[in-house]
């Protein structure tokens, strides 16, 4: 005894054969809008990463420069702190008098100076 089996051809089947096949239609519809859906949330969170990392690389840079930045206006304010008491130290009489008498060897009336040969320590110290 073979067992064959026949597709009854009633309303009820046809209806139940066109179920299956919209079923397997709407699954494949959804599984290809969740494989795009995928696809878009990995091409997302691949990009949204990928701007973090320039960002915070970016930011890496920024604050190297600020540190170069901070650098150089120290010892430009270290530099006009001198300038600032050089100049009061030039408004200064006595010490313009002593940077004449001392490096230009400048004298008041009736004083006279002297210049003394430099030791050989001195001049090795110079070089």
């Amino acid at each position: 005894m073979t067992n064959k089996i026949i597709k009854m051809l009633n309303k009820y089947t046809i209806d139940s054969d066109t179920k299956r096949e919209v079923l397997k239609g709407e699954r494949k519809v959804r599984r290809r809008r969740m494989l795009a859906m995928s696809i878009l949330a990995f091409v997302l969170t691949f990009v949204f990463i990928s701007i973090g990392i320039n960002q915070k690389v970016e930011n890496r840079n920024l604050q190297d420069e600020v540190r170069e930045t901070e650098l150089v206006l120290e010892e430009t304010n270290e530099e006009h702190e001198a300038l600032k008491q050089e100049i009061a130290q030039l408004n200064d009489d006595n010490y313009i008098r002593r940077i004449a008498r001392g490096d230009f060897f400048m004298s008041d009336s009736g004083e006279l100076i002297f210049s003394l040969p430099e030791s050989k320590k001195e001049k090795d110290k110079e070089k």
